[in-house]
């Protein structure tokens, strides 16, 4: 009896311990994020901005990374690319996902205002939160 409860303590602690559904779900949305950037791009990229399409992908971004702020839980740094620093300094990180959320908000505003300007200030703002997030908290590889 005492062999059963101590091999149930252990797999339960095993399974407390697995975070990869987690780190798999935040490289797989950071992917999402890329290839919604390169999407943005494009739409910009044509003769005439292509509000109809920029609306849903910024919409999509901002839902991508509202999720990615629940996908770093303490203890889950391990068999990531992530840094420690993330959990050292989870405010601070957590921070940059809503002023790069914010962006897309302000972009997907922007694009059913079709103001231009405005638009392309939100998209430079959240490529600029990018850049920052992962110069802090982002191994090299």
């Amino acid at each position: 009896m005492k062999k059963i409860a101590i091999l149930g303590l252990f797999s339960c602690s095993l399974m407390a311990n697995d975070f990869s559904s987690e780190i798999e779900q935040r490289q797989d949305n950071f992917q999402h994020l890329d290839a919604t950037a390169d999407q943005l791009d494009e739409a910009f990229d044509n003769e005439v901005v292509d509000w109809d399409r920029i609306i849903p992908l910024a919409k999509s971004a901002y839902l991508t990374v509202q999720e990615q702020k629940t996908l770093f839980p303490e203890g889950s740094a391990d068999n990531s690319r992530a840094r420690t620093k993330i959990w050292q300094q989870k405010p601070e990180f957590e921070e940059k996902f809503t002023v790069l959320a914010e962006q897309f908000q302000l972009l997907e505003k922007a694009a059913k205002n079709k103001d231009e300007q405005a638009a392309r200030e939100a998209l430079s703002g959240a490529y600029s939160q990018c850049r920052s997030c992962h110069m802090s908290y982002r191994s090299l590889w």
